[in-house]
């Protein structure tokens, strides 16, 4: 039998690794009944191929059946393929991956002989085994016309499935400028409400750490640069998390950055120790601050200790983001604006603010109507208006998160915002809408490099037109901070011209710029000082003449 298995990924570059048709295709070769079968992979990119040509070119390939690996923002690419499909080709056509497993009613089981809802590697193996031998295709997690009954399929040993890292089928995918999903967890022991894990399989189940190491070996072998953890909460079990992290300070090399999605309550000093010695960032689902709002999605919350956490990743320099959510229920703009100001506060790296999808098989998506949310039926089901968030305040919250977008996260901001606000008497909330009345177009057009450094500059000497005696503090203090992440991106040594020696400005990391500004004068003229590492990776600065 020649199978076709048919991934589309969201862009070409680091987000091009199909990891779920890859898990698929090394379950397929590891089947004794189907290892035999010719099975090719065809890999797509969303905004660069034609599903239609995509569709002709798998059934040139003549392929008896052709598996889809749909995801939530590649549903619409993949709609278009299989009608094509349809109508050029009498190959089998199923499907599989997360946006069957939410919304498997959405899917036209007259174009599609099967579906498979759940972890897919059992589900899709033993389904096409039994098309192999001309048996039905039925089980638990497939779903057909003949057997239309919705069911889930888990596969309880993660340890019986195949490693696409170790069984080669990932190779062609494993470039230097590609961000590689690795799988170490799956399973969430959290049940947020908006979460496909709120319905999923409730219990944390580990792959082995042997398996672990001797994926990593390939990683390094490969000269992957950037790993991101897929695991929904890294650090559920701390000893794991501190054998993992051990392993990967101990092996991996300086170069290879890792990305962990992490829950703050569960750190400790231990765990934030072994992040710091290593090449990595974290993120961190906050979401809101709000009590009413974090009780209806089943959330819990506590200030002080998120506060104590993220003060502890702070005072090891740890890099961290925080995600938001825009509009769950009971949320406002006037509750989301303290969630954003308290989340600026905390000094994050990246702000990653996300207007609420109300994804198909979340227990909010059951709960949508009862919460009034009105939003989009189709991918990606976000939403539209709810009776505490009206349309406008939408609008407005989505003006914020492209200010903060631009002002904060790309421009690198996280280490002055505050003095920028102490200096402007305003919350960061406030700031972020001054500056999109400042660059109402800072949500399409493009900003990088010096033209972004150029365009806050402007902004805050626009903020600060009445109080001109902070200028050279301020602007040494951005500038500052501008050199020193440019040096960290590139390694190159910047030259900043400054007001201020910088072990003065360090100073204003922790003292009120009002203070600062009072106790220390600016110089009569800009001194220049290059920024480099020596040969410890310390940082250094010499001023020039």
């Amino acid at each position: 039998m020649k199978i076709a298995l048919v991934s589309c990924c969201f862009e070409r570059g680091n987000l091009s690794y199909p990891l779920g048709a890859l898990c698929l295709e090394s379950a397929i070769a590891q089947d004794p009944e189907l290892c035999g079968c010719s099975t090719e992979h065809f890999s797509y990119v969303l905004n660069n191929d034609d599903p239609k040509k995509a569709a002709a070119e798998v059934s040139a390939w003549n392929p008896e059946a052709v598996g889809l690996s749909v995801y939530l923002w590649n549903r619409k690419w993949f709609d278009l393929f299989s009608s094509e499909l349809k109508s050029i080709s009498k190959a089998v056509l199923f499907a599989g991956g997360p946006e069957v497993t939410a919304n498997p009613g959405s899917f036209d089981l007259e174009k599609f002989d099967f579906i498979c809802a759940g972890e897919g590697e059992e589900v899709n193996v033993r389904a096409l085994v039994q098309l192999s031998s001309g048996n039905n295709v039925e089980g638990p997690g497939i779903i057909s016309n003949r057997h239309p009954e919705f069911s889930y399929s888990y596969p309880s040993d993660l340890d019986s499935l195949p490693s696409v890292l170790l069984s080669g089928k990932a190779d062609r995918f494993l470039k230097e400028e590609t961000t590689v999903l690795w799988e170490m967890t799956r399973g969430c022991p959290f049940g947020c409400d908006f979460c496909f894990e709120s319905k999923g399989l409730r219990s944390v189940r580990h792959f082995n750490f042997e398996r672990l190491q001797s994926e990593l070996d390939v990683l390094i072998r490969f000269k992957v640069q950037d790993v991101f953890v897929l695991d929904p909460t890294f650090n559920t079990d701390r000893e794991r998390t501190a054998q993992i992290l051990r392993l990967l300070v101990d092996k991996a090399p300086s170069w290879m950055h890792f990305n962990f999605e992490v829950r703050a309550e569960l750190l400790d000093e231990k765990l934030v120790s072994l992040f710091a010695r290593l090449f990595c960032s974290l993120q961190i689902g906050l979401q809101s601050i709000d009590s009413k709002v974090l009780n209806s999605i089943h959330r819990s919350f506590n200030k002080d200790v998120f506060q104590q956490k993220v003060d502890l990743l702070n005072e090891y320099g740890v890099v961290f983001g925080l995600d938001l959510i825009i509009g769950l229920p009971y949320d406002s703009f006037g509750s989301f604006s303290k969630s954003l100001d308290f989340a600026v506060s905390c000094k994050p790296s990246n702000l990653d603010i996300f207007r609420l999808a109300v994804l198909p098989g979340t227990k909010l998506f059951d709960n949508a109507v009862s919460f009034g949310l009105e939003f989009d039926h189709d991918s990606p089901y976000l939403l539209k208006s709810s009776p505490s968030f009206f349309a406008r305040d939408l609008k407005l919250a989505e003006r914020l998160k492209s200010a903060a977008d631009l002002l904060y996260t790309k421009g690198e901001a996280c280490m002055w915002f505050h003095s920028l606000c102490q200096a402007c008497g305003m919350t960061a909330t406030e700031v972020l809408e001054s500056f999109w009345v400042f660059c109402p177009d800072c949500g399409k057009m493009e900003y990088d490099g010096d033209r972004l450094y150029s365009l806050q500059d402007d902004f805050v000497r626009y903020m600060l037109k009445d109080h001109g005696n902070l200028l050279p503090a301020l602007l040494s203090y951005i500038e500052f901070h501008q050199a020193l992440f440019f040096l960290y991106d590139t390694g190159d040594s910047p030259v900043a011209r400054l007001w201020y020696d910088p072990n003065r400005l360090s100073l204003l990391d922790e003292m009120n710029i009002f203070e600062f500004a009072q106790k220390y004068p600016p110089a009569k003229k800009q001194q220049s000082f290059v920024l480099y590492l020596d040969a410890e990776g310390n940082l250094m600065f010499e001023e020039t003449r």
